[in-house]
């Protein structure tokens, strides 16, 4: 069993395997200051399967773009698995070659999901990870990481509006019937699907037209499946990309 762990800013994303299927997965609150105790009790209780028994975990890997929390998973691994585990980064992971200026700037997450599309689909491909923020990430036809561009997320635009505009109180997030809100809370539906689903279409527009062949454009994060209704061209979404291209590094990294 290899347990992979997507630490993003917000939410961490884990997933057990059983050789190369994802047997579990799960989603949970990124605890910045967090220990290592408090991390292992939960992910620990997480690995229990239904029938009460602990899931033997043989190996672990991680991604986080929250350096701090190095340390303190690196900990909690030793002491609630007995184990070391992986640290994935965009430096050491073989396989693709990063053309990012500085590679070290681009979050292993990203290089992660690049791995894990080169590893179903051909390129070149583009990547809208729908996370904390929104990236998009490039791959040329060569299997080349490019690099991508990056704009605030979903969550975080809504937090912004809630907290700068008084009146405006949260909502349900649900598909509305029309762009024109015919009420405030359809409004804010309206402007955050449409205009998001807006945004990343024309994002896919103009990268693609850089590139030499038609992309294979790629949805993943946790937002994926709420802007897909209103995505066009985009060829398909897989949730688990991430968690599937941390099982490919896993492997490299160990295997050699």
């Amino acid at each position: 069993m290899l347990l992979a762990m997507d630490v993003g800013n917000t939410h961490t994303v884990l997933g057990l395997f059983a050789g190369s299927d994802l047997v579990r997965r799960w989603r949970v609150r990124t605890v910045r200051d967090g220990t290592a105790d408090e991390y292992g009790v939960v992910i620990r209780d997480l690995c229990r399967d239904e029938a009460g028994r602990k899931r033997h975990v043989d190996g672990m890997v991680i991604a986080t773009v929250i350096p701090p929390l190095q340390s303190v998973l690196s900990e909690m691994g030793g002491n609630y698995f007995g184990l070391s585990p992986v640290f994935v980064t965009a430096e050491n992971l073989p396989g693709i070659k990063v053309l990012y200026r500085q590679p070290s700037d681009v979050g292993a997450d990203r290089v992660v999901n690049a791995v894990a599309a080169l590893e179903e689909h051909a390129p070149p491909l583009i990547i809208v990870d729908f996370g904390t923020a929104i990236t998009f990430d490039v791959i040329n036809e060569r299997g080349e990481y490019l690099g991508g561009s990056i704009v605030p997320g979903i969550g975080i635009s809504l937090q912004a509006l809630y907290q700068s505009a008084s009146r405006l109180r949260p909502v349900d997030l649900i598909l509305p019937p029309s762009p024109v809100g015919s009420n405030t809370e359809e409004s804010i539906r309206s402007g955050v699907l449409f205009g998001y689903g807006s945004l990343v279409e024309g994002m896919v527009q103009r990268i693609a037209e850089k590139l030499e062949k038609k992309p294979t454009v790629i949805t993943t994060g946790g937002f994926a499946p709420l802007m897909t209704p209103v995505l066009r061209d985009i060829d398909l979404v897989d949730t688990d990309l991430t968690l599937k291209g941390l099982a490919i590094a896993y492997e490299r990294l160990t295997q050699g």
